[in-house]
């Protein structure tokens, strides 16, 4: 003979179910807090930008004046400097790109169980950058919101940059230059 099912039985199952689904971190995705993180970065960026446009600006006027003063060997490390600020701002910019049209796609994201084909170089690479970006602490929060939808196997495959994860190639040469192209 079966128990008869119950309200209490029924929601004691149905609450079991949620748990063991949040477990497994596939039915806590909020798309509000990912519209809103990032959002946030989007601002982070453009105020970085803002701020580093100013720098690079300052760092060309003092090149110009140890060019001028002929203090060549200072100058080739400047230029240096100068470079690395040049990419990084074309990298966040890459970034910038793709957090809006990550807010863009979020309906998709959120009604589909696994990450959809065409947002993978947007998803892995905003996970690949997010501990490597320290000025862009809310790229972290993304990633921990992807590691709740997706899974561990996910985050650490664009973490540790397997030939499978669809991380943007120069987003991954600029934001980490040492590492070897796959």
């Amino acid at each position: 003979q079966n128990p008869p099912v119950t309200m209490l039985t029924y929601y004691g199952v149905n609450k079991q179910w949620r748990k063991l689904m949040s477990l497994l971190g596939r039915r806590d995705f909020n798309s509000s807090k990912c519209k809103t993180w990032a959002r946030m970065t989007v601002a982070r960026i453009k105020l970085l930008r803002n701020k580093r446009e100013a720098s690079v600006r300052q760092m060309k006027h003092d090149l110009a004046l140890l060019l001028q003063s002929r203090q060549d060997a200072t100058a080739r490390i400047r230029v240096e400097h100068v470079i690395r600020e040049q990419n990084m701002m074309a990298a966040n910019e890459i970034l910038q790109l793709f957090c809006e049209r990550l807010v863009i796609r979020l309906s998709i994201i959120s009604s589909q169980r696994s990450c959809p084909a065409d947002l993978k170089e947007v998803i892995s690479s905003l996970i690949f950058a997010a501990p490597r970006c320290s000025d862009i602490p809310e790229l972290l929060s993304i990633r921990d919101i992807f590691l709740k939808k997706y899974g561990k196997d996910f985050v650490s495959a664009a973490t540790d940059l397997r030939p499978d994860s669809g991380v943007n190639r120069l987003v991954c040469l600029v934001v980490f230059p040492v590492l070897p192209m796959l």
